[in-house]
């Protein structure tokens, strides 16, 4: 029997704060998500439906509404580096990241350069230079690439060496946080995710709750086995639309 949730406070959003929907919403989210003192800090920023799909035929944009899309642009803009999966890149058609007027000048209110955060795309086997995170941007994207594919580094791309045969994370978070991009904001895939958590890399998630079920098609938010639980500390919670907006810290070993 369905329950009965028109009675149910939290039914409505009620008992749960919403997230900032004034002028200066954009200043409010920045605080609310502010990245911590030490550095280097890996945050990802992942959407999932209520039964922790992730993604529907190799796409997660078809889950987020107008309060998701709003956190995703003010999140990228507070970080250093965006970091992201290779098949992600090829799926999502990623290009590079532009500044309007207006994300210009919150970004120098929040005291970040004014050159958009580089993509740091990580790949075992290398990409082709035609995809629009090469031919499509204002900031120089970088490769993070084993040794063995650093021949397949696009010209237009920086290359970030870490590894022999396959992708070191932990060189890779090294690397980035050597370049001064020690605010590393990951957004997937569920793969590239996995990895980080597998090697205890991850330090905060960001995670987005859709009101759908997608069912067994669809790809999970983390399709790995982990050796252990990995604990996590609940640091925010919000309700925008009707998604769930929440925010975890890694526990303390």
């Amino acid at each position: 029997m369905r329950a009965d949730t028109s009675r149910t406070p939290q039914a409505s959003g009620r008992g749960v704060d919403r997230l900032p929907d004034g002028p200066d919403r954009a200043d409010e989210l920045a605080a609310l998500y502010a990245w911590p003192t030490a550095t280097p800090h890996v945050r990802a920023n992942m959407i999932t439906s209520l039964d922790g799909g992730a993604a529907l035929d190799g796409r997660s944009g078809g889950l987020g509404n107008e309060a998701d899309r709003e956190l995703f642009a003010v999140l990228r803009d507070l970080a250093d580096v965006i970091l992201v999966g290779a098949g992600t890149v090829r799926t999502e058609q990623y290009g590079g990241i532009r500044f309007d007027p207006d994300r210009l000048a919150r970004r120098r209110r929040w005291g970040r350069s004014e050159q958009p955060p580089p993509i740091a795309v990580v790949t075992r086997r290398g990409l082709d230079a035609d995809l629009p995170l090469f031919t499509d941007t204002q900031t120089r994207p970088i490769v993070i690439t084993p040794q063995a594919a650093a021949e397949r580094v696009p010209p237009t791309a920086d290359a970030l060496i870490a590894g022999t045969d396959e992708v070191d994370l932990a060189a890779a978070v090294r690397g980035l946080a050597d370049r001064g991009l020690g605010r590393i904001h990951c957004e997937g895939g569920p793969a590239l995710l996995g990895d980080l958590i597998a090697r205890d890399l991850l330090d905060e998630c960001c995670l987005t709750i859709a009101p759908v079920l997608l069912g067994s098609a669809a790809t999970r938010l983390l399709p790995i086995d982990l050796a252990a639980p990995v604990a996590w500390t609940p640091a925010l919670l919000r309700i925008g639309g009707a998604h769930l907006f929440a925010r975890y810290l890694r526990e303390a070993a």
